[in-house]
């Protein structure tokens, strides 16, 4: 039911670099553009490489003595210390050394060469700002000589608005643009988005077999819509994952050697955080929103989607088993709301107010600076602390991921080609290690991990949480969601609001209807496409 989830080639690569920057009167950034890619290069260089070494050898020699120092430094630091040899890559366009139009299949005579795409996404701040030039490394570097311009738009929501804007005037939007899932469905009513089966199976453009099955399953299929035939909507370049945050130092102090696997471990020691403060906190802090729903129905071995996928259902027996325990808990002052006053868990937990709270994975560096500030504050240690499965039913965890896809637009078939080699690039496994360590996402194929030790051994939690990306799962991706999500969460509390003691049958009545408004509005919105 679910959907799971030798140095020769380095010193070639290095001072061939420093040779063109050299020529050009930038070897210090050229240099430091090669360390970001070098590791890899040599699996396309190595049937050229004994003729390349011979044609560049004497001028790499006195060039190489310019600027050693930069190549060294920045050597250094990609190896990051280690003595592992790295495998290299390609610095053009995944492994494409020449923008060579196909002859034959669906892509057959379409030329990407030189065309400017635009890039509408949501990233902004220091994200933005480190964004900007690793996309440009793209623009300056691969083979069809095609320039990629990312615009910030704001929200999911924003960039949706400027998509319809564009279309009801007739204009074309960007070629490339971000959303999630149920966003795809949404532009799909208008046929606005490009199906990437056929540029991913493209025998010239596509991506190996092997490559493919880099990916993690649930990430390469979460695009694809039942309701739209099984397009594919959306390519995967980062995600997030509900998590259990922790405090360990605490549960240690209270007699527990770790965090909860089952949800009885969970009941026994959230309780026994909110006993040890005595005064409505302590436990666990609730999180009420359409996410953490479907966490917990997954935890309990459930889905909230039918099993082909194109309807809802949140009255199985694990959604109303899920909720009622939480109602229970709850109940029994073992769990509780956060203030009205307070935006975010993370204060909460950091100041011992609560020994579990739950989110995105991507609020790690903020537990971190908290449990760091509230340690100061206190004149304290800071407490040791993690993140952990949701308790589970289930013999292995299911981990609830989630995260905005890149998209191509209905646009030329010149522009669709070059947003797709474009997307292919950014998830090559060193360019996506460099993305996530910006971003703090989490990777979408497995290889990336192996460019990423020094920031898994700087960042635990981060590392706590990437280990569970093979039990991923995934929230709906259709079109009604974005309702249904406002619905879901009204359930929650209302379910959670019931009576102390309220029955399984009080529980299942709001879920019972939960989903019947789903389906209405998912029925209302498919009602667009004739079927």
């Amino acid at each position: 039911m679910f959907r799971k989830v030798s140095h020769i080639f380095v010193l070639f690569l290095v001072a061939a670099v420093v040779l063109v920057a050299c020529t050009q009167g930038q070897g210090e950034q050229l240099a430091t553009q090669a360390a970001g890619t070098v590791e890899s290069a040599a699996t396309v260089a190595g049937p050229t490489i004994e003729s390349a070494l011979t044609e560049v050898s004497a001028t790499v020699e006195s060039a190489a003595t310019e600027v050693a120092p930069t190549v060294e430094a920045v050597a250094t630091e990609v190896a990051g210390g280690g003595g592992e040899e790295e495998a290299m890559v390609s610095n053009s366009l995944n492994g494409i050394e020449a923008c060579e139009v196909a002859a034959d299949g669906p892509l057959a005579g379409v030329d990407p060469s030189g065309q400017s795409i635009v890039w509408w996404h949501n990233h902004s701040g220091s994200r933005e700002e480190q964004l900007i030039p690793l996309v440009q490394r793209f623009s300056d570097e691969n083979a069809c000589g095609i320039t990629v311009e990312p615009q910030n738009q704001g929200s999911y929501d924003d960039i949706r608005d400027k998509f319809n804007a564009s279309i009801n005037a007739g204009d074309l939007p960007a070629a490339l643009i971000v959303g999630y899932q149920n966003d795809q469905a949404f532009y799909q009513l208008n046929q606005g988005l490009v199906d990437l089966d056929a540029y991913v199976s493209d025998p010239a453009w596509g991506l190996t077999a092997e490559d493919q099955a880099d990916f993690y399953a649930s990430f390469f299929n979460q695009s694809i819509h039942p309701v739209f035939d099984n397009q594919r909507l959306g390519f995967p370049p980062n995600r997030s994952m509900e998590v259990l945050f922790y405090n360990q130092t605490w549960l240690e102090e209270l007699g527990f050697d770790g965090p909860p696997e089952t949800p009885e471990e969970f009941r026994e020691m959230a309780c026994a955080g909110a006993e040890a403060n005595g005064d409505g906190t302590g436990g666990y802090i609730l999180r009420d929103d359409a996410s953490a729903v479907a966490s917990w129905t997954y935890a309990f071995g459930g889905d909230v989607l039918t099993e082909d996928g194109t309807g809802y259902v949140y009255n199985s027996d694990a959604t109303v088993d899920a909720l009622l325990f939480l109602k229970q808990l709850y109940d029994d002052g073992c769990a509780y709301f956060l203030p009205a006053d307070v935006g975010f868990p993370n204060p909460e937990f950091a100041a011992r107010r609560g020994i579990f709270a739950q989110g995105s994975s991507s609020g790690i560096p903020f537990y971190a600076g908290d449990v760091a500030t509230a340690a100061e504050e206190a004149g304290r240690e800071p407490d040791e602390w993690g993140v952990a499965a949701i308790p589970h039913t289930t013999p292995d965890p299911v981990q609830n991921i989630y995260g905005g896809d890149i998209m191509i637009t209905a646009n030329t078939p010149e522009q669709q080609l070059a947003g797709w080699i474009f997307i292919k690039w950014f998830t090559l496994p060193e360019i996506q290690a460099e993305w996530d360590i910006i971003s703090g996402y989490f990777p979408t194929r497995q290889e990336t991990n192996e460019f990423l030790g020094d920031y898994v051994d700087e960042n635990p939690q981060w590392g706590q949480a990437r280990d569970l990306l093979p039990y991923s799962y995934y929230e709906p991706q259709l079109i009604s969601y974005t309702g249904v999500r406002d619905a879901a969460q009204a359930a929650f509390n209302e379910i959670m609001q019931l009576p102390a003691g309220a029955s399984r049958d009080d529980v299942k009545a709001i879920l019972d209807e939960l989903t019947e408004t789903a389906n209405e509005l998912e029925a209302e919105l498919m009602s667009e496409v004739g079927g």
